[in-house]
């Protein structure tokens, strides 16, 4: 019996919970690669993309790749892996990054060359509204009701971050920042982490990289980490630790977004790579590496704890991941965007239980009195534990620790545990966690 379960326990840890798909865009040969999880297969070139593909964004079971050289945004029917359509951009605009509004029907895309943000209009599958910002945006990212777009000014010694209300799609104020910003990602507290690249070393004096932490509450109190090299992409953990890519494509540094220690220096880079970092929905770490730029690129999985699971050779210059859940149909209303993990993972005293919500309620659901709880069951099904309710408004990331008690609490057994994210007749799929004391 002993036996049966310890080879039970083995087979639930070694088989993921919740098997999905990564598509990854390799920019110079200008094609798609898929990763299956559940078989571990890669599969290169599946399907051709347009010049200087630089980004994929997935809603529902349809892909939307940035192809900055050719002015347009691929749409993809990943489920079939075909284009389906195309939306234009202006010539010379160089779209650059994409967003997509909470409503998910809207997105937004900078245009490099034309200091401009477009509004898309996902249904129609056409532009639909121009937003002048500052000069040469890069990288968005959404907030509450507000999208933060990076004004890299190359060649200023000096960028911005340009404030849009999605609401009325104007800019609404405009907070400075250093010397190029390129990407951003907002932690669990609410504060913008605003990455400026510096000019890598190569003007004079060299301006090394710098991360502005704003309060997005009044954009007055603003924190400034010395990371120094030339970081880029900044992806935050459900752990609270960023990470961020390093431009020249060396590896990648890491701070604590909580007290702003330094983990990874720019002086003792982390793993290889630079050219994307994206987290699955458990926490998984994929790190783009683009080699030589010329040679096909790799994607190195890594585990929460860094520890590297697999590598898998891709196309050339892999620079962007996207993740496609199963459950997930265009013919089906999208349920919200729920993402959940729980670090330490194994545990013996607490978890932090972590779950992201990236959009608010779609219009399928909108429900303002709707709330969020975390169910905890053992193997035999029985709920043993909720866990805080968090109001619908509450938007970005949630954190709840787990004492390993049940609800009489009482200490439960060593063993694998299963949660769920739940929300009126909503819920995410389960994810597992283990108590080992």
């Amino acid at each position: 019996m002993k036996r049966n379960l310890t080879l039970l326990l083995f087979i639930l840890l070694i088989i993921p919970l919740n098997a999905y798909e990564v598509f990854i865009v390799n920019s110079n040969d200008e094609t798609l690669s898929c990763y299956d999880t559940s078989s571990s297969s890669l599969e290169n070139h599946i399907l051709q993309l347009g010049q200087y593909a630089n980004q994929i964004v997935i809603r529902d079971s349809i892909g939307y790749v940035v192809n900055s050289g050719v002015h347009n945004i691929q749409i993809i029917d990943l489920e079939n892996i075909s284009t389906v359509g195309y939306i234009s951009c202006p010539n010379g605009s160089n779209p650059y990054w994409m967003v997509l509004h909470p409503d998910q029907h809207k997105a937004y895309v900078t245009g490099l060359f034309t200091n401009t943000v477009y509004s898309i209009d996902l249904e129609t599958q056409e532009m639909i509204g121009t937003i002048p910002v500052g000069s040469s945006p890069e990288g968005m990212v959404i907030h509450d009701d507000y999208c933060y777009v990076m004004n890299s000014s190359f060649g200023s010694p000096a960028g911005s971050v340009s404030v849009i209300d999605i609401d009325c799609d104007e800019v609404v104020g405009i907070i400075p920042v250093g010397n190029n910003p390129q990407f951003a990602a907002v932690d669990n507290m609410g504060r913008l982490h605003v990455v400026c690249t510096g000019n890598y070393g190569y003007g004079s004096p060299a301006v090394w990289g710098k991360i502005y932490i704003i309060n997005t509450e009044n954009y007055n109190d603003v924190s400034i980490v010395d990371i120094g090299g030339s970081p880029t992409k900044i992806a935050i953990h459900p752990n609270g630790i960023a990470y961020l890519a390093d431009g020249f494509g060396l590896g990648f540094m890491a701070y604590n977004s909580h007290d702003f220690s330094i983990i990874h220096s720019s002086s003792s880079l982390w793993a290889s790579g630079g050219s994307f970092i994206q987290f699955d929905e458990n926490g998984t770490m994929y790190l783009g590496d683009s080699m030589d730029w010329i040679n096909n690129g790799r994607v190195y999985i890594y585990s929460a704890d860094e520890e590297l699971l697999t590598t898998l050779t891709v196309g050339v210059n892999p620079q962007d991941a996207g993740f496609l859940y199963p459950g997930v149909s265009v013919d089906a209303p999208p349920q919200e965007n729920i993402t959940a993990c729980n670090y330490p993972n194994p545990f013996s005293a607490f978890t932090t239980i972590s779950f992201f919500r990236q959009f608010a309620d779609t219009p399928w659901q909108g429900n303002l009195n709707k709330l969020y709880r975390i169910e905890i069951y053992n193997l035999k099904g029985q709920l043993i534990k909720k866990l805080t309710s968090f109001p619908n408004s509450c938007l970005g990331m949630q954190e709840v620790t787990w004492n390993g008690t049940d609800t009489n609490d009482q200490k439960v057994p060593n063993g694998v545990y299963l949660y769920k994210i739940v929300s009126g007749n909503v819920e995410t799929t389960f994810h597992k966690m283990i108590v080992l004391r």
